[in-house]
């Protein structure tokens, strides 16, 4: 095989690798998860509605009152999602490929 054919050999490699983006977060194994970024993001949402909620009014813009059970209902199954999905990896641990998560 010629040195050419070796260097497009390598290209090809390169680019079908699967390339994980940059706003994925990354669980315990360096993998990149879904279940993680969905915590991380509505973990959040739900702090800054807490803290909004702390003033009346921005200029034009009324805030609402801190509303538990919405937030409730939007955070605890996802922190469900993401705690039961640990605890099925922990009690079914499966090689996977490099790069897939959850």
């Amino acid at each position: 095989m010629s040195e050419e054919n070796k260097a497009e050999e390598v290209v090809k490699k390169e680019k079908s690798k699967k390339t994980t983006p940059w706003y994925w977060m990354r669980n315990d194994k360096g993998q990149a998860s879904i279940t993680a970024t969905m915590v991380f993001i509505s973990f959040w949402v739900t702090t800054l509605a807490y803290l909004a909620s702390a003033v009346n009014k921005i200029g034009d813009f009324e805030i609402r009152e801190f509303d538990v059970a919405a937030c409730t209902a939007y955070f605890v199954p996802i922190l469900t999602l993401y705690f039961g999905r640990k605890w099925t990896d922990a009690k079914n641990p499966q090689k996977s490929p490099e790069g897939s998560g959850d």
